[in-house]
């Protein structure tokens, strides 16, 4: 008997071990390991207690992080005036969850998503101030499964390459502003750096841009404005410009990227050799003289430099290079691992161990993909695009996961070449042209615009002319004193017949008269055309324009009172697609749920939600060569540039 009770006693010991370690295992699996969790790599914190101040429902609540070197060890509120009731439930379970789950990727409690997010703000500051990665917090899937949800199908690629044919830490696609700028911060930061375009040239559209670079100041600022007696610009006018100009569907952050990193990228380009015309100008929807024109007045003046830096880092550079797709792992984080690549020999695997930056351009040049989402720009409308232009970068990264937004936000460029729809040299003359005082006159020798009012209702005013074409008319005053004419640009203009010239106003109308349009004839009264400058020479001399409504500023801009006069036939073409990729402040590219795709990132054109509805004129290098910048350093290193603003 006392042997079978001490049996039992022995048996009723082990079982009851066996329940104690079970329920150290359940509690134990509730936690997520600490440094490859859920195959996440984390990148080394300074351990540390960081207390942040954050917006929630209301300013100033203080929340405290606990930091260990690979995770996340406490949250804790320390102070808040949430809406109590309200409020309570976030208080109390996203702290939690957050250390539970090991991520910041988890669900805001229903009704409460002030208060939720202002509490995953302060992990994410605390972790940046920690010298870690959000990125490596910010795993869906581990919060998924600690809930209990049901996995969705990884967005990914079916298979991934065993070996990699070439191997980089940096691949950039696209070798224009903003790629060009991303591959030089990349291998500037320590990368190696690979850099690839489709075409047989680096440059792409970037080359055929008008030259026009809006930076609300530079070094050579103040020195353009006591010349010119220009007021000083600020940063805030410029943001604030850029907003309403797209129509307030603009990303704020965004916003900010491009133009605090605008003067910071011209300072860059002007030390290394760029020059630009003795002018600052304030063309439609900026109400700051803020635009610089390069000297030949064509983007590949900006490009040449930028070629140039990159070719004093060690940055590999490859041409007729197609990417035809994206690598992302259908495990772990989801991380995007290379790219293929189709060559003059052959097909590539390109490994990209810090990232892949796209940077591969809009899709004004891609007639089925731009009516996909504006039905009415069909094949008749032309584009100032090159044919590289299509669009591919956005749909790979689509495949992936990615998401877009504003793809039906599509610019037409009002003052292009009529007769095959080219943005040439002499079609940024309207466009720089508004505050020193060219006008637009339809084919009746009339005014249909406010001549400093945006690319979409300037392009818009022309079309409801009921004529074609449309044209820009300026006098010798604006076109020695303006300061955004060469002298080569106007005899060129002649010589190619894109710039008429003339004696007198009756003169100039005989010589629009006397050209045809694609096969289109005009038949412009001079009388009116000479009645139409001589009010306006009047609204600029009293400073008011009663007609339509346009800014002006006297003692800047100009009367059109004495010959040679001019004129440049002019005409809406698609010109800039304002959506694409949706990303972060840092660049990164964002899937359909609002998560970041480690490993992905995106600058430039393929990239929605900078300009909202419509792009002002002169920001889009800003936003290029800004945002092309902030993904190679961050790519890179993880770190951000100093000109990009706290969020």
């Amino acid at each position: 008997m006392k042997g079978q009770k001490m049996l039992s006693l022995l048996l009723v010991a082990c079982m009851a071990l066996f329940l104690i370690a079970c329920g150290q295992a359940s509690d134990e699996a509730k936690t997520v390991s600490s440094d490859t969790m859920e195959g996440r790599t984390i990148r080394p914190m300074k351990p540390g207690v960081y207390t942040e101040t954050v917006k929630g429902v209301h300013d100033g609540m203080v929340v405290e992080v606990t930091l260990s070197e690979k995770r996340i060890d406490k949250v804790e509120i320390l102070k808040h005036s949430e809406t109590a009731g309200v409020s309570d439930v976030a208080l109390e379970k996203m702290p939690k969850d957050i250390v539970e789950q090991q991520s910041i990727a988890i669900d805001t409690v229903s009704g409460a998503s002030y208060t939720s997010n202002g509490i995953l703000n302060a992990v994410k500051a605390a972790i940046e101030e920690a010298g870690g990665n959000v990125a490596d917090f910010d795993v869906r899937q581990a919060a998924a499964a600690a809930q209990g949800e049901s996995e969705r199908p990884a967005l990914g690629s079916p298979s991934i390459p065993s070996t990699w044919d070439m191997s980089y830490d940096i691949v950039v696609v696209g070798g224009g502003f903003a790629g060009l700028a991303a591959t030089h911060s990349a291998a500037d930061s320590g990368a190696k750096t690979l850099l690839i375009d489709k075409m047989p040239f680096v440059g792409g559209n970037s080359q055929i841009n008008g030259g026009v670079y809006a930076a609300y100041t530079s070094t050579l600022a103040s020195e353009f404005q006591k010349k010119l007696n220009l007021p000083p610009d600020t940063a805030e006018k410029h943001i604030e410009d850029t907003i309403k100009g797209g129509d307030y569907m603009g990303d704020i952050a965004l916003v900010k990227n491009l133009v605090y990193g605008s003067p910071f990228y011209l300072n860059l380009l002007l030390d290394n050799g760029l020059k630009v015309r003795e002018s600052l100008t304030r063309p439609g929807g900026h109400y700051g003289y803020r635009t610089y024109t390069t000297i030949h007045g064509v983007g590949s003046d900006i490009v040449q430099v930028q070629k140039k830096l990159v070719a004093k880092t060690d940055a590999t550079v490859m041409t007729n290079t197609k990417m035809v797709q994206i690598y992302r792992d259908t495990k772990g984080e989801g991380r995007v691992l290379g790219i293929r690549v189709e060559t003059e020999n052959g097909f590539k695997n390109v490994e990209a161990k810090k990232g892949v930056i796209l940077c591969t351009g809009g899709f004004s040049g891609n007639v089925a993909m731009r009516s996909e989402y504006v039905p009415t720009l069909t094949e008749d409308l032309p584009t100032t695009n090159h044919v590289g232009a299509t669009g591919e970068g956005i749909r790979m990264a689509q495949e992936v996961g990615a998401d877009i937004l504003h793809m039906c936000y599509i610019q037409l460029y009002p003052f292009a070449n009529p007769d095959n729809g080219v943005l040439d040299s002499y079609a940024v003359i309207p466009f720089s042209g508004p505050s020193a005082g060219v006008v637009y006159v339809d084919t009746n020798g009339k005014r249909y615009v406010n001549e400093g009012e945006r690319r979409d209702v300037c392009s818009k005013a022309a079309q409801d002319t009921g004529s074609f074409p449309t044209f820009c008319i300026f006098g010798e005053k604006i076109a020695k004193e303006g300061g955004f004419i060469s002298a080569s640009q106007l005899e060129g203009g002649i010589e190619a017949e894109r710039i008429f010239k003339a004696d007198s106003l009756e003169e100039l109308a005989a010589i629009i008269n006397g050209h045809t349009y694609k096969n289109q004839n005009v038949n412009m009264p001079a009388t009116n055309l000479v009645q139409t400058i001589k009010t306006h020479n009047g609204y600029v001399a009293n400073g008011n324009d009663p007609d339509f409504g346009k800014v002006i500023d006297k003692g800047i801009m100009m009367k059109i009172e004495y010959g040679p006069y001019y004129a440049i036939p002019q005409w809406p073409s698609v010109h800039h697609t304002m959506g694409g990729l949706k990303i972060s402040p840092k660049t990164e590219v964002q899937d359909i749920w609002g998560h970041v795709i480690p490993g992905l990132y995106a600058a430039g054109e393929c990239v929605g939600g900078v300009h909202g509805t419509n792009r002002l004129g002169s920001n889009a290098v800003a936003d290029c060569v800004s945002h092309g910048y902030i993904a190679g350093q961050y790519a890179a290193t993880g770190g951000l540039p100093d000109f990009v603003p706290k969020q």
